[in-house]
């Protein structure tokens, strides 16, 4: 038999995990690699050389990546939140034991083209190419690419979260910073701008060490930060769903991609219903009646009240809210619903709905360590952080920075918000290439039209779900591409 070859273009942790399942499935696969970074198999998000206050939003406990086991190898606790630098350390030492087996090409793929077989940047012919390429370039919005004209004209500071080296070597003392966004990565950014300058918390309390910003004033549209995981195994397992609530909500996934998108929201929340009222005690029909409409709106407590008592539940010192609950139970589900979800067939409008709800909960369910949750009231105690709400119009650009209120000018904007992946806003040559020649389509996330031609991640956004997680490059979708091979 004729030996096959693949071509993967882009090898984060998904290009990696994808490698290790077609050698299993595929003896013999010929595998061509082409990563230009310097760190191949971890990509970006866990350079080994990132700074240690950036913290992965997963215990321990949940990462199931295979062998070897993560925990066992930093020899950590079960319950620690390791850092990103440390997992990528973890995923360099697979890479390395991977590396023999495949052929490293160092360089970007810019164009794939089908030529009597695959072909990446001319080289091949290839029988399969797989591109695992995580965030594509893709335009500035709008909000960006103003500020950064301003800050160009004005000579101000402006910077992406990451990669954090430029924020990690800046000086900071005296200035006004605002941070666009109030997710996971403005958490690593204030970690950095305080502990990573020096600062002392002690769990409970935060001593300056005099380099940190004057102020740092992280804004989004309701100013309240995500909400922290239980801060331990004994009181995570509240939330466990029984066997028959699992199956019920693969079922209600099933149903809903056949439905309108009304209907297919209103499947997924009379599913979640039982499981949060026999956590809770509570009805959770209003919350969630809510939540398919808009969510976040039930809450309108200021953010500070919400952070507080965000923390409480995730101590055990309070009893869990319905909505608190809700997205525990969503995070705990993700393995059995992902794979519905991304085999099942439905309109593309019923799939964003589906999208857009679990979008939604990642501000409960994607949420961070409890210890990142205590360092900001911390640092909001000692009057460091102030958590602003802000949305584009209300914020006024002024020679000296960008006017959040009428109280804090800030000298000083680092970007926080991610880019998303809407295939449309793509800019990359290689996607807009295979696009424009028939190979790919946008449609509701991209997918793939022509024989040999595979994506996984980001891109896929809208036929998947949860993308952006590092046990998904590791799970079933990966394994399941491995296996059509």
């Amino acid at each position: 038999m004729k030996q096959q070859t693949l071509a993967i273009a882009g090898c984060g942790p998904r290009g990696l995990a994808a490698a290790e399942a077609a050698l299993s499935a595929v003896p013999g696969l010929q595998i061509d690699v082409f990563e230009p970074g310097p760190f191949p198999g971890v990509g970006p998000n866990f350079r080994p050389d990132e700074e240690t206050e950036c913290l992965l939003n997963l215990p321990v406990r949940e990462l199931d990546l295979g062998a070897p086991d993560i925990g066992e190898w930093l020899s950590v606790p079960p319950d620690s939140y390791p850092p990103r630098a440390a997992v990528g350390r973890y995923l360099t030492a697979r890479w390395q034991a991977l590396r023999p087996r495949l052929h490293l090409v160092p360089e970007r793929a810019m164009r794939v083209t089908h030529e009597g077989g695959w072909r990446v940047n001319g080289r091949g012919p290839y029988d399969h190419v797989l591109l695992t390429q995580g965030q594509p370039p893709v335009a500035p919005d709008e909000q960006v690419a103003r500020w950064r004209a301003h800050a160009e004209t004005h000579g101000l500071t402006l910077l992406d979260a990451y990669p954090t080296g430029p924020i990690a070597g800046a000086v900071w003392s005296g200035r006004r910073v605002a941070l666009r966004g109030l997710a996971l990565s403005t958490l690593d950014v204030v970690a950095i701008l305080t502990v990573g300058q020096g600062g002392q918390f002690d769990g409970e309390s935060y001593a300056p060490s005099g380099r940190e910003p004057a102020v740092i004033a992280p804004f989004s549209l309701d100013g309240v930060p995500p909400m922290p995981k239980p801060a331990s195994a004994a009181l995570d397992a509240i939330f466990d769903p029984t066997e028959a609530e699992r199956a019920a909500m693969v079922q209600a996934v099933t149903e809903a991609l056949t439905s309108g998108p009304d209907d297919a929201l209103k499947r997924l929340t009379t599913a979640l219903s039982p499981i949060a009222r026999r956590i809770t005690g509570d009805d959770p029909e209003r919350w969630l009646e809510i939540e398919r409409h808009a969510p976040g709106s039930q809450d309108e407590r200021d953010p500070v009240t919400a952070l507080d008592h965000g923390i409480a539940m995730a101590e055990g010192r309070a009893a869990p809210t319905v909505g608190y609950t809700v997205g525990q139970v969503w995070r705990k589900l993700q393995v059995d619903l992902r794979p519905p979800f991304a085999t099942g067939t439905g309109r593309c409008e019923t799939r964003q709905a589906m999208l857009g709800f679990e979008r939604g909960l990642k501000r409960i369910s994607y949420g961070p360590p409890v210890y990142s949750a205590r360092l900001l009231r911390a640092l909001v105690a000692a009057q460091i952080v102030r958590l602003t709400m802000a949305d584009d119009p209300s914020i006024a650009l002024e020679s000296g920075g960008w006017r959040l209120d009428a109280g804090l000018l800030a000298d000083t904007m680092i970007n926080c918000v991610l880019p998303g992946p809407a295939p449309d806003d793509i800019t990359d040559p290689l996607v807009r290439g295979l696009v424009t020649d028939g190979h790919l389509k946008a449609d509701c996330g991209l997918r793939t039209l022509s024989p040999g031609l595979s994506v996984l991640g980001r891109t896929t956004e809208g036929q998947t779900w949860g993308t952006d997680s590092l046990i998904d490059c590791f799970g079933a979708t990966t394994r399941a591409w491995a296996a059509r091979l």
